[in-house]
């Protein structure tokens, strides 16, 4: 049996609160962490009450009001999360029961269902009836109006749900349905009133997604407009264990392994994607899983994620996530083609983030400032370009795959090269190349659509030698996995530069090693909180042994590079 506040907390302060008795709300209330923001999913369809929507008058589990009055007051800070697609946690994905009328089918043509962390499965139905986007704007209105008479002063975050599938995210919007054709059909007469015959199945398949894509987009600009100063914002959140593959995996006696769950949230992490594990149970969410969430997905992490905190540009002494790349990518292979991505990954693993794009604000520019910067021509705009040059001109360090990069963008990059009296040192090593510096800075161009389909290993390396980048080398077993982190330094912590921490983890049930190399410019400063493992040091760095569910954290210093 689990814990009531198990079922009605099943993880990252999700607090459920259509799961218990409103009169129990206060005591579990009174269990969550002080300091940590609690999170308020609203199970909209609980709220339906035939032609009305009740927040109290009929059920007390419904009474809003009397929740953010406990949560108040005693000291919690809370939000909304206000579902944008179908929620893998919910009955019906959130939907009433009247609206729910066609089950939504995966593109695999199966039934999209998932498990609860209680084990209840929950089918999920289209979003894509009419009469679905009737009621959920519906709850939108009378919510927004309730939330601002009773002055409930919470921001409300709007939820689009995904899961992980093939390495790749997939919507909960995501349908194959009746109900999508019958909408994609409206949407083809609405823009071609004269008609339309589609005979090419990619464009089909091109103009199916924009139009998902325009649903989407409605979603969220109709919660934005109804809730106005409420509103904060959109969150992409994949949810552990949600794929129609992990739903029957999970169904099964066998379950999904730990070593599973660890490869989707750091490939996640990588992905800057947000995660959550409110459909894990108990015997799932063990071991060394918990930790990892914890470290890597919690408090810290989640105020800087929904805005209560930002990082300065200075390092302090609270540790922050650390990585050394940043890629700009809009969702398709193009890094995968030429290479970079798969590079990435066996030489500098959890090292990089994909990014849809980079933060052009004086915080986020300081606070990347050491980070290699990638950029494709495929997309990208004159806006983006112009961003791209300016962060190369403040000293950072940017790299161009020129493939697909317009006429226009070309000629302007001619012209900044001269204007800015560049000397160029051009290049042909399995493609063209373009390397220039300016003070501090590197801007690297490449033309990578030469790279695709040949084996890029020499090319990155040589790309990265001229980067010129500092780091330990880790060597370890792919089913080993490390995050690093870094702070500044203390009054003890001698002259280095800053301090930086590797936390590693064996969710495995085998004996595995790992090999630091602090290659001269980082020192082995102490070994921290380890549970089943040893580190001993070496001439060239650290040894590690870790056992079955062993985890250890690791803190060096780095010395000047002088």
């Amino acid at each position: 049996m689990k814990s009531s506040r198990s079922v009605v907390c099943p993880g990252e302060q999700w607090f459920f609160y259509w799961k218990t008795s409103a009169a129990l709300w206060e005591g579990q209330i009174l269990e969550l962490p002080r300091d940590e923001i609690v999170f308020l999913p609203l199970n909209w369809g609980f709220h339906a009450e035939q032609d009305k929507w009740d927040f109290g008058e009929i059920l007390p589990e419904r009474d809003l009001f009397r929740l953010a009055s406990l949560l108040t007051q005693h000291g919690r800070k809370f939000t909304w999360l206000m579902p944008l697609t179908p929620s893998p946690f919910l009955p019906n994905g959130g939907i009433p029961v009247p609206a729910a009328r066609t089950l939504s089918l995966s593109e695999s043509g199966t039934h999209l269902a998932c498990l609860d962390h209680e084990g209840r499965l929950h089918k999920m139905f289209s979003w894509y009836e009419p009469k679905v986007f009737q009621a959920w704007t519906g709850f939108l209105g009378a919510f927004g109006k309730y939330i601002a008479e009773k002055k409930i002063k919470a921001p409300v975050w709007g939820g689009q749900f995904y899961f992980k599938e093939n390495d790749q995210l997939v919507t909960f919007l995501t349908d194959t349905s009746v109900a999508f054709e019958q909408g994609f059909s409206r949407y083809l007469k609405k823009a071609n009133p004269e008609g339309i015959v589609i005979s090419d199945p990619v464009k089909e398949l091109t103009l199916k997604q924009e139009f998902a894509k325009e649903v989407q987009g409605l979603f969220s600009a109709t919660a934005e407009s109804a809730l106005g100063p409420f509103w904060a914002g959109v969150q992409e959140i994949c949810v552990l264990g949600s794929s129609p593959r992990e739903t029957l995996e999970r169904g099964l006696t066998s379950g999904k392994k730990q070593l599973d769950f660890f490869h989707d949230i750091f490939t996640l992490f990588t992905r800057n994607t947000w995660v959550s594990s409110c459909l894990l149970s108990h015997d799932e969410n063990k071991d060394l899983l918990p930790k990892a969430l914890i470290n890597h997905f919690g408090q810290h992490a989640v105020e800087e994620k929904y805005h209560y905190r930002a990082h300065r540009g200075d390092l302090d002494q609270d540790w922050r996530p650390y990585s050394v790349i940043d890629v700009v990518s809009h969702g398709d292979d193009t890094w995968e083609k030429n290479g970079l991505l798969p590079f990435l990954e066996t030489n500098l693993r959890w090292l990089y983030s994909v990014h849809k794009e980079i933060p052009f604000t004086p915080e986020g520019i300081e606070n990347s400032s050491h980070k290699i910067k990638f950029f494709h021509g495929a997309n990208m705009d004159r806006t983006t370009f112009g961003q791209m040059l300016k962060l190369f001109l403040m000293g950072h360090k940017v790299i161009l795959d020129k493939a697909g990069l317009s006429n226009d963008l070309i000629k302007r990059l001619e012209v900044f090269y001269l204007e800015n009296d560049l000397s160029l040192q051009n290049v042909n090593y399995m493609t063209s190349i373009t390397l220039t510096e300016l003070g501090e800075g590197k801007f690297i161009a490449f033309e990578g659509e030469k790279l695709v389909g040949k084996e890029t290993t020499e090319f990155w390396k040589n790309i990265f030698r001229f980067i010129r980048m500092t780091l330990p080398e880790v060597i370890m077993d792919r089913e080993v996995f490390g995050l690093w982190n870094i702070r500044a330094t203390s009054a003890s912590d001698l002259n280095y530069l800053d301090v930086r921490r590797i936390n590693l983890y064996n969710p495995t049930s085998y004996k595995k090693s790992v090999t630091i190399r602090t290659h001269k410019h980082f020192a082995f400063m102490k070994m921290v909180d380890p549970e089943r493992a040893q580190a001993k040091s070496t001439p060239d760095g650290v040894q590690v042994e870790l056992l079955p569910n062993g985890t250890v954290a690791l803190d060096f210093g780095h010395f000047e590079e002088n």
